[in-house]
């Protein structure tokens, strides 16, 4: 299934066409939220203590972005794919509750 096909079945789990525009929005960031905070405790997962170590003398300095991204790439096995596996638990998790088929 495409991550436009897992959009589409979001969007159609949630009805939120129904909702005002506002209302689209809030969820949408929650949804991103939620997205990233799970991505996150899969990276910190996968990390040994030494990488895990590093990373957080890293984000105390309050670092760009793009340097986080960075590490993460280089020193997490599976990095390019905790953003994926934890957006395909989100559906599942979403499309479970509502009943839908995923």
């Amino acid at each position: 299934m495409t991550q436009a096909q897992d959009t589409q079945d979001l969007i159609e789990a949630l009805d939120i066409a129904a909702l005002q525009p506002e209302e689209q929005e809030e969820l949408l960031l929650d949804i991103g939220d939620l997205v990233f905070r799970g991505s996150m405790l899969r990276l910190i997962e996968r990390m040994d203590d030494a990488t895990r170590a590093e990373f957080d003398t890293l984000l105390a300095q309050d670092p760009p972005e793009d340097e986080v991204m960075t590490f993460l790439e280089k020193r997490v096995p599976g990095a390019d794919t905790a953003v994926e596996e934890t957006i395909a638990d989100l559906r599942s998790d979403i499309l479970a509750v509502t009943g839908d088929k995923p």
